[in-house]
């Protein structure tokens, strides 16, 4: 009996004995981790012998991934031990991870850990990266931050934080980093440079936005801290040393690994690794998924078939050389077979050439001009020939249109473009660009024709100046300065200033307007003086939230008016977008000074603060971009139904054929749009313009139709159509 009871507790122990050995053990090197970062997890799972075990092993979580997702579906194998990454998302917070294993003799184990996720510090980020052209290929612009006009690009063009860059048909750009990193941009893509800063040890911090097309990228190995992201849709593909391209057609994004690893970030939620030989395609293009599983039902993993394209120079510009030169194989890389180098075409040189008719200051000018342009280092300079008259068959003046013509025939030498880029200080003088300050509340793409002005940028870190001053040189001899226009500008603005939002202040004074500039029936004097502030906070996918508040002063001071402004703007595709609503007091105008504005002044139409003490009303509208058509239109107003709307389109249709194509251009604004169900009425300002090209777009010839507020009116159009 004894004896049985002794067997028994001896039976009892050691069953407890060996299942105290049986467990799942997980290890974190640490319990928190960056975001974007990866953080190494140890699983040991041991049997009821107390030796390691064979098991499969599963994971939940809510937001991040692993660098071995086969954890999250169908479970990873090991013998005892198993080491993997949790790959952390782009937002911060508490995960919480469940890891399950299940041994070979159906025993399960569960075991739950945390992990804090924590903000990204960037503040070492503080200086500017430049980046430069490495070389270039057809039709290629540049879209500087904060301005609206595409410039050509050139080898000497630096790259900074807020440009965008686009490529035509059979175009592309390699654009190189200073650590030896190289993006090539290819044809029919248009992308965004959301950050380019640098370290003062010399980490880098890139992000590039894909708005449409594709690029291929070679990162080199970078120092550690440093970071290089490009964006398309709701993907992000974030490296560190290694070859790979992003696309995005159609709003579909796909990732090709060539070597390497990198990380594809869906939203701030979730995450997937792509090595080497796979191809990524998210089905659900812009769309953001809710969990995991989703995410794996709306992704495909696929064997990357196509070899790296050469990014790096695929052509010598030779356009001094038009001889034949002999071909020689392209460097490849290992692996890949040589591809033969298409035999560049030589073409000549044609500077834009121009026979138009101007407006200036209310007189009519018939403009003659040829312009060239060319760089030199930092400088780039335009160098032309004008001349003009007031009438045809009339005296040819020589130099640009003034209230001094000259007859003598050395004036005929005009400077129409002068630039300097020196990276942090950028000086420019030539035709006005539109300008918009802050948000654009109060001042929305500001422009006067045929006027030319110095505007000119200066940036250190975070901080930001532009101005914008109105004077022209009409003369060489004896030399003549004048004012171009009446309107000056300028604004400050401080990255990341106020909790990480970027904080502006801007303002435009109008030194030259009095009562004669308005109506007949009113009284005050116009508004001259605009101030503002801005705040924008960057949201999810290149999207920000902003709020400007303003003040507009009558020209003798004796009133003022405020209004606000808070809404969304950003971009889905090829479309920038802003929507919002606005709150006046005190007869705020919103937009007030827009591209209209100097025509309402030179018709002395000029609008003035009302009486209307308070108002509430709303904006929305869009800006496209693609290939053969550009374009925006807006409508804003208040509740009531009182609404301004506004529209421009510029479309090209390519050559089909023997046609050599057509550019069309239109402009739109008006006070009561849809009044009484007509789009065209008395208030409407309006113009078409087809022309044809004779020499692509140096010169071209065609058609303007003018609306008069009755009809339309139609004139004869030979010119530039670069100039507008």
């Amino acid at each position: 009996m004894k004896r049985s009871f002794k067997l028994l507790i001896l039976t009892i122990l050691t069953v407890f004995a060996i299942s105290v050995f049986a467990e799942l053990k997980v290890t974190l090197q640490s319990d928190t981790v960056v975001i974007g970062g990866k953080l190494p997890i140890t699983v040991e799972v041991t049997g009821k012998d107390g030796k390691d075990a064979q098991f499969t092993l599963k994971a939940k979580l809510n937001f991040g991934g692993f660098d071995k997702p086969e954890v999250l579906t169908k479970g990873l194998t090991g013998n005892g031990k198993l080491v993997l990454n949790y790959l952390a998302p782009k937002k911060a917070g508490e995960v919480k991870i469940t890891f399950t294993a299940e041994t070979t003799d159906k025993s399960i184990f569960t075991q739950e850990v945390s992990i804090k996720v924590t903000e990204k510090d960037e503040s070492e980020f503080s200086e500017q990266l430049n980046a430069q052209i490495d070389s270039f290929r057809g039709s290629v612009a540049i879209k500087k931050f904060n301005k609206k006009t595409w410039e050509s690009i050139t080898k000497n063009t630096v790259i900074q934080e807020g440009d965008e860059v686009l490529t035509l048909e059979k175009s592309y750009v390699v654009i190189k980093f200073p650590d030896g990193s190289m993006t090539k941009i290819t044809e029919n893509t248009q992308v965004l440079f959301e950050k380019l800063r640098v370290s003062k040890e010399g980490k880098i911090l890139v992000s590039i936005v894909i708005q449409k097309g594709g690029t291929y990228n070679i990162v080199q190995k970078m120092m550690a801290g440093s970071s290089f992201e490009v964006k398309a849709g709701s993907v992000t593909a974030g490296v560190r040393g290694t070859e790979f391209g992003v696309e995005n057609i159609d709003d579909k994004p796909v990732i090709k690994v060539w070597s390497g690893e990198v990380f594809a970030f869906f939203g701030n939620d979730f995450v997937l690794p792509v090595t080497a030989g796979q191809t990524l395609i998210y089905q659900l293009g812009t769309e953001l998924v809710q969990d995991i599983s989703q995410l794996f039902d709306s992704t495909t993993l696929e064997p990357l078939k196509e070899l790296m394209p050469e990014v790096e120079k695929m052509f010598e510009e030779t356009p001094e050389k038009p001889e034949k030169q002999e071909e020689k194989p392209s460097t490849t890389r290992e692996g890949q077979q040589p591809q033969p180098q298409p035999e560049l075409q030589p073409k000549a040189y044609i500077p834009p050439l121009g026979v138009e008719t101007a407006i200036k200051d209310n007189q009519k000018y018939i403009v003659y001009s040829i312009s060239p342009e060319f760089t030199i280092g930092p400088v780039t300079l335009g160098i032309g020939l004008t001349a003009y008259a007031t009438e045809v068959g009339g005296t040819l003046y020589y130099g640009i249109p003034s209230e001094n013509p000259s007859t003598d025939i050395i004036n005929m030498i005009t400077i129409n473009h002068v630039a300097l880029n020196l990276g942090n200080l950028y000086l420019r003088y030539g035709n006005m660009p539109p300008i918009s300050l802050g948000m654009g509340f109060s001042v929305r793409d500001y422009f006067k024709p045929y006027a030319k002005s110095f505007d000119t940028k200066i940036s250190f870190g975070s901080f930001a100046l532009f101005l914008h001053i109105p004077y022209e040189l009409t003369k060489l001899w004896i030399p003549e300065i004048v004012q171009s226009d009446s309107v000056i500008a300028g604004e400050v603005e401080v990255k990341s200033a106020v909790f990480g939002m970027d904080l502006g202040i801007a303002a435009l004074y109008d030194t030259k307007v009095t009562n004669e500039n308005t109506k007949p029936t009113v009284d005050d004097t116009p508004i001259n003086l605009s101030l503002s502030t801005f705040l924008r906070y960057p949201l999810l996918n290149n999207f920000y939230l902003g709020l400007e508040v303003g003040s507009q002063w009558l020209a003798d001071m004796s009133k003022f008016g405020i209004g606000a402004f808070a809404g969304l703007s950003g971009k889905i595709g090829i479309a920038d977008i802003i929507i919002g609503g606005y709150g006046t007091w005190n007869g705020f105008r919103p937009f007030h000074f827009g591209r209209i504005y100097t025509v309402q002044k030179l018709k002395n139409e000029l609008p003035t603060l009302d009486n209307v003490e308070t108002s509430f009303g709303f904006l929305a509208g869009l800006s496209f971009y693609h290939d053969i058509a550009t374009g925006r239109f807006y409508i804003y107003g208040d509740f009531s139904g009182d609404m301004d709307a506004l529209g421009e389109f510029r479309i090209t249709i390519p050559q089909i054929g023997a046609v050599a194509g057509l550019f069309i251009y239109g402009y739109y604004f008006d006070q009561t749009p849809f009044s009484n169900g007509e789009f065209f009425d008395s208030d409407t300002i309006s113009f078409l313009r087809i022309t044809y090209p004779i020499m692509e777009r140096n010169l071209v010839a065609g058609i303007v139709y003018n609306w008069d507020g009755t009809k339309w009116v139609q004139s004869v159009y030979i010119g530039s159509e670069i100039s507008w």
